[in-house]
């Protein structure tokens, strides 16, 4: 039904689209060839991205197929939403999670969606982002100006510390 909606708000493009819907799989490979290009040699270059298995037929398409981060019980691992909501998120998790932001800011990758909903909690002790890589631009600029994608990451980064600010504060409510 996404597809479907967002097919119909931008018709236009999207027949002139080659690969139509498939252009965020698209996004999400690049940046994991990004990855593997600054480490070369490696399988999974780095542990702050979810490892991309390769692409899956389903009954409804086409899927990226990606490995899950499971926790210790081997059910999917909580995001950084679930840990801040549920009183989980201290001061391991807050350095893990100043550990991933270090990096993102870092990497030459470029990053669209830093979200709570996109940071797997790894039972390993560290962060995961599970989605939102990749440059939704027409055209990437942030692809081929590093000082541009730092700046914008930065605003990412101060984004998702004030939506974690704000869930820990009490409401005062009760």
């Amino acid at each position: 039904r996404f597809i479907e909606r967002r097919d119909r708000k931008d018709r236009f493009y999207q027949k002139r689209r080659r690969i139509g819907h498939h252009r965020a799989f698209n996004r999400e490979m690049t940046e994991h060839l990004v990855s593997r290009a600054w480490h070369p040699g490696r399988w999974a270059p780095c542990p702050h991205i979810q490892n991309i298995l390769g692409v899956v037929d389903t009954d409804m398409g086409a899927a990226l197929l990606v490995e899950a981060v499971l926790d210790e019980n081997g059910e999917l691992a909580p995001t950084l939403r679930d840990l801040v909501a549920s009183g989980r998120f201290r001061e391991r998790e807050q350095q893990a999670l100043d550990t991933f932001l270090d990096w993102a800011l870092a990497s030459r990758l470029l990053i669209n969606d830093l979200s709570a909903d996109n940071l797997a909690w790894h039972p390993a002790g560290h962060f995961v982002m599970i989605d939102g890589l990749g440059d939704r631009a027409g055209i990437p600029i942030r692809a081929v100006s590093p000082s541009l994608n730092r700046h914008y990451k930065r605003r990412k980064i101060r984004q998702l510390r004030e939506e974690i600010r704000k869930k820990e504060q009490p409401t005062g409510i009760g």
